[in-house]
């Protein structure tokens, strides 16, 4: 659907100004494109009664905190943060279930949300729900941290405020044009998303400090290496599990090789099977030639991946190991890059075995935990751009 701009924030102006009227409204913003887009758009509404909050959950990128203040006094908007590191961190201990994690996730997130908007006193919370994050909540293949009436909770009644969501009908590439069209910077508008919940969703199964500080260290490389719509690391624990399965078989005769490694972690990761939520296996492959580690395209590789899931019904994603040293170590990480448009479908990206080894390697060097780094060969659909 071709978005009219111009209407669309005229319109979405005088609606948050209807709503809102001269009361005040809170706004939990990441420094990504949706949550920036709202807050631009709705202190155009409302200006002084707009109050600006980041949460610190522990769970940002390397230095993400001050980077997302410095760009907010530039836009000169009212800010602050709130430290809630430890809060999360505890509350979340001995978790390993992808949606209890999301669950809590977005509890105290709301949690957090509800003081601070009591403290400013704010009747209203903005945020900036796009449409693939309730679609994708209502279907059940993940919840959403910023996802709430449209499942059943009634946000008055449970936090103390209204919930207005501006953007709620619009895409990414919708909401893209809206920023470019507010005047917000490039390097913002056009930066990849984010998760809500952040990095705890890339460190699969339960998160400890020592998973989560790794974790960071290897996202910073990803993006500092790799390019797509969205590309980013993963962890996950090197722990196995025996499986019975016809990878190993699949993968020989796929590609005329014998050296395979088939390696099934015990952590689960999230996908999709037809439109439901799918939480299911990983089949981490190594195929090593006489002369060293075998490097087929990556196409070659997502064609592997459809045979090996439509035969391993208990399977949801493939990936392949890009380590030329292997080692042992308590953690795996896991490289994702993905072409999309709009976040409902996307292409594994054709990165360069260059750029996966430069890649493989510092994370190696830097991450004495790491025993091996794999390539995520699996589309969406059959598996999230996320893991949890």
């Amino acid at each position: 659907m071709v978005l009219n701009v111009q209407g669309f924030v005229d319109e979405k102006i005088e609606e948050i100004r209807r709503i809102v009227n001269d009361e005040k409204a809170l706004i939990a913003v990441s420094g990504g494109v949706d949550s920036t887009t709202c807050a631009v758009l709705t202190h155009k509404a409302i200006y002084e009664n707009l109050q600006c909050v980041f949460i610190d959950t522990g769970f940002m990128r390397l230095g993400e905190p001050e980077k997302v203040k410095s760009f907010f006094e530039e836009l000169d908007l009212p800010f602050k943060i709130i430290d809630a590191r430890e809060r999360f961190m505890e509350l979340l201990k001995g978790l390993e279930d992808a949606e209890e994690k999301r669950k809590v996730f977005r509890q105290t997130f709301y949690d957090v949300l509800s003081e601070s908007a009591k403290e400013e006193d704010c009747k209203f919370l903005v945020q900036g729900t796009i449409a693939p994050d309730w679609i994708e909540t209502k279907g059940g293949i993940k919840t959403q941290h910023n996802v709430l009436e449209q499942i059943g909770i009634n946000p008055v009644e449970k936090f103390g405020f209204q919930v207005i969501e501006p953007i709620a009908y619009l895409y990414k590439d919708q909401v893209r044009e809206v920023a470019n069209f507010l005047g917000i910077k490039t390097d913002t508008s056009q930066r990849q998303p984010f998760p809500g919940p952040g990095l705890l969703v890339r460190v699969i199964g339960e998160v400890t400090k020592e998973k989560l500080d790794i974790e960071k260290k290897a996202t910073e490389i990803v993006e500092r290496n790799i390019e797509g719509s969205q590309y980013f690391a993963a962890i996950i624990d090197n722990e196995e599990i025996e499986n019975e399965n016809n990878i190993e078989k699949l993968t020989t005769d796929f590609f005329n090789v014998n050296q395979v490694e088939v390696k099934v972690p015990k952590n689960l990761v999230t996908g999709v099977k037809g439109d439901l939520r799918a939480y299911k296996k990983l089949a981490a492959l190594t195929i090593r030639l006489n002369s060293g580690l075998f490097k087929p395209t990556i196409e070659k590789l997502v064609q592997l991946q459809v045979n090996i899931i439509s035969e391993n019904p208990d399977f949801t994603r493939v990936a392949y190991n890009i380590t030329e040293k292997p080692r042992k170590g308590k953690y795996i990480i896991l490289v994702r890059s993905i072409n999309t448009r709009d976040y409902m479908t996307a292409k594994v990206t054709e990165i360069p075995w260059e750029n996966l080894e430069k890649t493989a390697e510092e994370i190696m060097k830097k991450c004495k935990e790491i025993s091996e780094v794999y390539y995520d060969v699996t589309p969406k659909p059959p598996s999230t751009v996320e893991y949890e």
